[in-house]
Order: C-alpha cells, then structure tokens, then sequence
C-alpha cells in the first residue's frame, strides 16, 4: 500500500489514543469493562442494514458505539459505507476520497474503488475532495472499532455531506441503495444528538428524535429538527442512512444504547451531547 495515497490518522493522540497497545486497550474496555458496554447475552441475531454511531472522544462516547458494532462483528461485512457531516463545511456538496487507503494506529484500510467510482459518475455533486476529509474527524474515529471488531479484511466508502438538506440527504441514500445492492456491504451514519444543553432537555430532545429515527420517518425526523431547534450535527448523514436502509429491505431502528456525556462523566450539572447507538434491522 505504500505507493499508493494514504490519509493520516489525524486524530489518533485527541479522540482516540495514537499508541496500538493504548487504543486497543482502550477499546477493550468500550466492548467490556464499560458500564455502557454491549450487553452480550442480548444480541439482535438477525440482518443488520446499518448502525448509527455517535464520534465523540471515546472515553465519552466509545462505549455507546461499541453497542452496535459489536452487533454487526459477526456478519463478515466487506465494505463499511461511511457517511457523516462536513462539521468545517467547507468542502464539497458532498465529499469523496478515491484513492489509496486510510491509516489508523492498528492498520492500514483501503478504500472500495468501485462503488466510489459509481457514486462520482452518477452524480455531479458528489466530487473527490482530500482536504476536507484529511481534517474532518466524525468518520475517522470510527475505523478503528470496525477493525477491532470486524478485522482487517474489509474497504471502505467515505462520505461527508456539507448541504445537509432533505433532497441531498435522501438522493445520496438512494444512491448508495443502488450501487450497494447485490454486495456484502453495511452503512455507517456518524453523528452525535444534541449538543450543549441541560441534560434533561438533551434526553427530551434525543428521546423524540430516535423515535423517529427507529420508525425511518425522514420527513418527521426534519420537521422535529426544525420545530424544535435542536442541534443534532449529522442530521443528512442520518437521512441518508435512513433512505438508504429502508430501499435495501430494512423495517426499523433498534436502539440498542443511549446515553448523554453528562451520563458517561457523572457530570450532569453542565451542558451535554446526547450519544446513540442504533441498529436497522
């Protein structure tokens, strides 16, 4: 791999530790040690279409992600679709990487050429753009746990959505329901829930917005953003996850851990972000 383009792990050593024996060890303790950890006897045992994970730091927020990829380490995925919001939203309508691999601290993952290549031809506004991905975290953070649970053997689809509206949202789902049918390929959807609220008023919020969430209304699930003002930032990475979902034959969103940062701190006295783990069953 190495005469090919690689994308730094640039968090490595803020949200996650940059030393191998430290993330895994950390990573150990999200999958086992963790009080918000999967509880294992109580696993879906059935197709799982996608996850929504959160991408906090992860002494915050890995726990509750290490909820649903515990769910899918099984199934032998080959291509991880991963979609998450453009936080600078200086890049791209919607951000691509084409070439190389990515690298993180257990390894070195590659990127699903043919599936990037369709989604480019298909589309015009979905363009190849490096700096934005290079200084974006929400989908980073989570390649390490898909190595940890899953292995090494697998690519991956990154996306980042800058234009977070309706029609981007459900035509880039569409989309990736088309060129991923027929192969063994899971959608990722990066993104946390409220932010920087009372705890209590994160918990209301986030409790309405799974709802939605779990019964893949996306129409409900932007009007309730808009109605209620509430500052979730990968909204259109959800949609798409949702749209997407549902066309691959998916009936609903499990919600498999929640949690707020106050909740994981035992800090509830300052404002929090809410974290979700859901699955599509």
């Amino acid at each position: 791999m190495r005469d090919l383009i690689c994308r730094s792990p640039n968090y490595a050593g803020s949200y996650y530790p940059k030393d191998k024996g430290d993330l895994i060890k950390l990573l150990h303790f999200c999958f086992n040690e963790s009080i918000f950890a999967p509880k294992k006897k109580q696993t879906l045992n059935t197709r799982i279409f996608g996850i929504l994970v959160p991408h906090g730091a992860y002494i915050y927020s890995g726990a509750i992600s290490a909820n649903a990829f515990y769910e899918i380490a099984s199934q032998n995925i080959d291509t991880f679709i991963l979609i998450g919001p453009d936080h600078k939203g200086i890049g791209k309508r919607i951000s691509v990487t084409s070439e190389g691999y990515w690298q993180t601290p257990l390894g070195d993952v590659l990127l699903d050429y043919t599936i990037i290549n369709d989604l480019i031809k298909s589309c015009d506004f979905i363009e190849e753009d490096k700096i934005t991905h290079q200084i974006e975290h929400s989908l980073e953070i989570q390649v390490p746990f898909i190595q940890y649970s899953c292995g090494n053997s697998f690519t991956i689809v990154p996306l980042l959505l800058r234009d977070q509206d309706i029609e981007t949202s459900v035509l880039l789902g569409n989309l990736i329901a088309k060129f991923s049918a027929g192969k063994n390929a899971i959608i990722i959807a990066s993104s946390c829930l409220t932010h920087y609220e009372s705890n209590s008023n994160v918990q209301k919020k986030d409790c309405q917005m799974i709802k939605c969430i779990e019964n893949l209304d996306i129409e409900s699930f932007y009007q309730l953003i808009m109605n209620s003002n509430t500052s979730v930032c990968g909204y259109g990475a959800i949609a798409s996850l949702m749209r997407a979902v549902k066309i691959s034959g998916s009936q609903k969103g499990v919600l498999l851990r929640y949690a707020t940062s106050g909740d994981v701190t035992s800090d509830i006295k300052n404002t929090v972000v809410g974290y979700a783990s859901i699955a599509f069953v």
